[in-house]
């Protein structure tokens, strides 16, 4: 039981010692402590001064002497307790400053000259990267593989879509034509989104770039590591960009639909 309440608590092998020690001796003063242990006596007394602060032990006091023993199992639930409740008063205290701050936290950086980029890296940082384009306020444009995405994170995009077009985000998006993409053009309208295909043998394209309000993110599956960029500028000639490439993707249409009716 010793060595669960070390684990938990996450303690280290000496304090397990000391308090193994108390648990079979009971009430000890620091130099026996010390010699059960094993102990020089100045580093056993700041074990056991230490796993006081913990609210694991009690110090008394006896003819100038400090004893220790295990606190009651009740006296340390109460204070843990405490500390608990302590704790997320102080996270709600510190979660409804935020709040009231609105933007202000974020309004220094972008309104500097300086574009602002944050890196991200693994599968949790790439969601990161996903989960701004949720604030998006002006909907949002990209460049992407369908088979790509599925790929890397099938569950999380699964939902992302449904998420983006609750909150009412539009999407315009260019894709490699395959299969895949095909079938998730169906589902445009259900999910907010003008999707147009482009020949995947001549646009193979695996990294997904988006641009949204004043940002642009980039995305590489192989890599695992996404970027914003917090920039009006680039933003603004991301998009136009995008538009060309948008209008010339339409010219594809007619012969993806002519391909398709050529297969027996």
């Amino acid at each position: 039981m010793i060595s669960q309440l070390c684990s938990s608590f996450g303690l280290s092998e000496r304090e397990r010692l000391v308090l193994e020690a108390l648990s079979d001796h009971g009430v000890q003063p620091a130099s026996r402590i010390a010699r059960f242990c094993g102990l020089p006596r100045n580093t056993a007394r700041t074990i056991l001064d230490r796993l006081v602060t913990l609210g694991l032990l009690v110090r008394n006091v006896r003819a100038h002497t400090h004893f220790y023993e295990l606190e009651r199992r009740d006296a340390l639930l109460r204070v843990l307790e405490y500390r608990r409740s302590a704790f997320l008063k102080e996270i709600d205290g510190q979660i409804a400053v935020i709040k009231k701050m609105g933007d202000a936290l974020g309004s220094h950086a972008s309104a500097g000259t300086k574009p602002r980029v944050t890196f991200y890296e693994g599968w949790q940082g790439l969601e990161r990267v996903y989960e701004d384009t949720l604030t998006a306020t002006d909907g949002i444009c990209s460049w992407a593989s369908f088979d790509e995405n599925q790929r890397a994170m099938p569950k999380y995009f699964g939902a992302y879509y449904r998420r983006r077009a609750k909150r009412g985000i539009p999407m315009r998006s260019i894709h490699p034509d395959t299969p895949l993409a095909r079938a998730h053009q169906k589902q445009d309208h259900k999910e907010l989104r003008t999707s147009r295909l482009v020949p995947a043998d001549q646009f193979a394209f695996r990294p997904e770039i988006q641009v949204y309000d004043d940002k642009v993110n980039i995305v590489s599956w192989k890599d695992r590591i996404g970027v914003i960029i917090q920039s009006r500028d680039i933003a603004d000639a991301l998009r136009s960009i995008f538009e060309l490439s948008f209008q010339g993707a339409h010219h594809y249409a007619p012969k993806t639909r002519e391909r398709k009716k050529a297969r027996p």
